[in-house]
């Protein structure tokens, strides 16, 4: 005996027990049986209502397909002497509840409930199966089987007359004729297909609400992209394999309902995601409110072995991460807002992948062949073009608004430092974090995304160029630009005139002291937009203060024409007195003089070495070696072969200072 026949015969029974107790109530003993009618009443009336709610509410095709369902809805409608339209109404009150009971829709009382996405496939299939239970059962297999549950007498039924505990045989002439003649009641024929499709509608139409209800709440707790969208595909597939078997019923409205739901949370998990950006700028501002000057900027050496994980016993990658981070310079600030940036990378990169798989999947409905190729195709169109391109531009949209704010906050933190006393090293943090982020920017061709930061990289240049050329420069104008005194003036080469076959010692320190201030800073900064920076920087501030001291050089040389001028007109008194002082002092003047000329020309040597290092189309530069060899005296020869030994003596020189070069 299958579950149905069990809970049809416990229908019986039950009706045999009611029977009973009322014919014994009306005699002279029915306090006596009270208990049992109590006990009837309650106890056993529920355990045959959870029987029959048990077989209705699962949904199961095997119970659909071996008619356990059409005897429990007999079994309800014999017990509580249901006509066709009561059980189908009771039917469709249990599948409600059992799709709100899956959806844990009154669940809202309890804290944060945690909801499962198998819950919805469930529920959906519960919704789906109902229809097409009840478009099964009416208007034919429930009426005939409550007909059939009229026609026999109760105590007739050979299932209860199988049961020994029962004893028909010997105990049912004792039955009264109420109970011997008794056929139950029931009204098989109150249900037309008119109202059953009433019904139903009104089924569907409010199980689609608490089915979309449900599914908003369960995506509510959904944040990671991939899940939501294998429960897309399941939920959409489930549908369209399932839905479109109902007659009467247009998919497609529930379909639109169930890519509007599961559309717009995706849509909101996005701009969650993607403004999750600025919190790289609240990063950023944190790390320049707590800057410390030679902390907060410091950055290891790439040959600091002492401070180097060279533990290799879980392979090499941390090794290889920690050499990649001192070759770019990356300090503990860097490295905290780079890899926020590049874990929000990483998240919005799987968003786009995924997005990517929606447009690959395929919409068929491989399980009947009942749909046309106008019908597949618009579902298609809908699914992998119109909901992944929607998807796509907002994604878009979302990240080029987020670049551009997040360029916004970056450019106003560096506008407030950009005059401090710091800016040179804020500089470089700021150059360093533009460019990791910039090596992995999403691709877009928007100038928010394509250009972002690009505005402020010149004025980073620029001050990193001033921090890191002060003191070489101050360096270069207080030392070798003071002295009046040439070194290695026995090694000038030539006659008529000797001219310096190589820059002085003060220009070659120079040059050293700058190539070494620039390593320090990190080789990572100096691409050639900021070696043009730099180069353009010194050239004009090189010149400007080379000319300066040049022009006091001239200054002194024409105070003391002027003063040998004023004592040739004093008079010849005292000439005789003061001939050999003044002799003396004439050899002084004349090897000042020639001294002059040497320094100037070792200049003309030390400016044509340093134009090639800083740029010969400097107008600085030009103007310092004009002045510069208007003063010497050379000839246009001699000034060719000044800078022919510049040229030769750059050659030489220029790998040693190879940031420059």
């Amino acid at each position: 005996r299958d579950k149905g026949e069990e809970l049809v015969l416990a229908a019986r029974l039950y009706v045999l027990g009611r029977l009973l107790v009322k014919s014994f109530g009306e005699g002279a003993g029915g306090k006596e049986v009270a208990v049992p009618r109590r006990g009837l009443e309650t106890v056993h009336q529920a355990r045959l209502a959870r029987g029959i709610d048990a077989v209705l509410r699962s949904g199961s095709e095997k119970a659909m397909r071996e008619g356990h369902v059409v005897k429990a809805l007999s079994a309800y409608s014999l017990a509580t002497s249901s006509g066709a339209r009561d059980v189908l109404a009771h039917f469709l009150r249990v599948r409600a509840k059992a799709i709100a009971m899956a959806l844990e829709v009154d669940a809202e009382e309890r804290p944060a409930p945690v909801r499962n996405p198998k819950d919805v496939l469930r529920a959906l299939g519960l919704y789906t199966k109902t229809i097409l239970d009840v478009q099964a059962l009416v208007p034919h297999k429930l009426t005939e089987a409550l007909f059939a549950l009229k026609e026999e007498r109760l105590l007739e039924n050979a299932a209860l007359k199988e049961m020994e505990g029962l004893r028909l045989d010997v105990y049912g002439r004792w039955c009264g004729d109420e109970i011997h003649f008794y056929k139950p009641f029931i009204r098989h024929d109150d249900l037309d297909l008119k109202q059953a499709r009433e019904m139903l509608a009104g089924f569907a139409d409010k199980g689609s609400d608490v089915l979309l209800h449900g599914l908003e709440k369960t995506l509510e707790g959904m944040t990671e992209f991939k899940a939501i969208v294998e429960l897309r595909t399941s939920v959409l597939r489930l549908w369209i394999a399932e839905g479109g078997k109902a007659r009467g019923f247009d998919p497609s409205e529930m379909l639109d309902r169930l890519r509007a739901a599961i559309n717009t949370h995706m849509l909101r998990v996005l701009e969650a995601k993607v403004a999750k950006l600025r919190l790289i700028g609240s990063e950023v501002s944190a790390a320049l409110n707590a800057w410390r000057e030679g902390a907060t900027d410091k950055h290891r050496a790439l040959w600091d072995v002492s401070s180097l994980d060279t533990e290799l016993a879980h392979g090499a990658a941390s090794f290889a991460q920690d050499v990649v981070a001192r070759l770019h310079g990356r300090g503990d600030a860097v490295s905290k807002a780079v890899a926020g940036y590049r874990s929000w990378f990483r998240v919005i990169d799987d968003v786009g992948q995924v997005v990517d798989q929606l447009r690959r999947q395929r919409w068929d409905n491989d399980v009947d062949e009942i749909e046309d190729e106008e019908t597949i195709e618009e579902r298609q169109r809908l699914l992998a073009r119109d909901d992944p391109a929607a998807l796509g531009a907002h994604l878009d949209r979302l990240l080029i608004d987020a670049f551009r704010r997040l360029d916004d906050q970056l450019s106003t933190l560096w506008t407030a430092r950009r005059a401090g006393p710091d800016s040179g090293a804020v500089a470089t943090y700021f150059l360093r974090l533009l460019r990791d982020v910039r090596a992995r920017l999403p691709e877009l061709e928007n100038p928010a995304v394509r250009g972002f930061g690009l505005a402020a990289v010149p004025s980073l240049h620029e001050a990193l160029a001033a921090a890191v050329a002060v003191a070489p420069l101050d360096e270069f104008v207080t030392g070798a630009l003071a002295r009046r005194t040439v070194v290695g003036r026995g090694l000038w080469e030539g006659s008529e005139p000797a001219l310096p076959g190589l820059p002085s010692p003060g220009a070659f320190r120079f040059l050293r002291a700058l190539a070494v201030a620039m390593g320090d800073a990190g080789g990572d900064l100096w691409s050639p937009a900021a070696v043009a920076v730099l180069k353009r920087q010194l050239a004009r501030q090189v010149g400007e203060a080379w000319l300066e001291v040049l022009g006091s050089l001239v200054v002194r040389e024409q105070a003391e024409e002027d003063g040998k001028e004023d004592k040739e007109e004093s008079g010849d008194e005292d000439e005789k007195e003061e001939s050999e002082k003044e002799k003396g002092e004439e050899d002084i003047k004349a090897s000042s003089n020639a001294g002059h000329q040497d320094l100037l020309i070792q200049w003309l040597m030390d400016v044509n070495y340093l134009q090639l290092f800083l740029g010969t189309d400097s107008d600085s530069l030009k103007d310092l070696a004009e002045a510069v060899y208007q003063k010497s005296g050379l000839e246009a020869a001699s000034k060719e072969r000044l800078g022919k030994a510049a040229q030769d003596y750059f050659k030489r020189t220029s790998l040693l200072f190879s940031l420059l070069a």
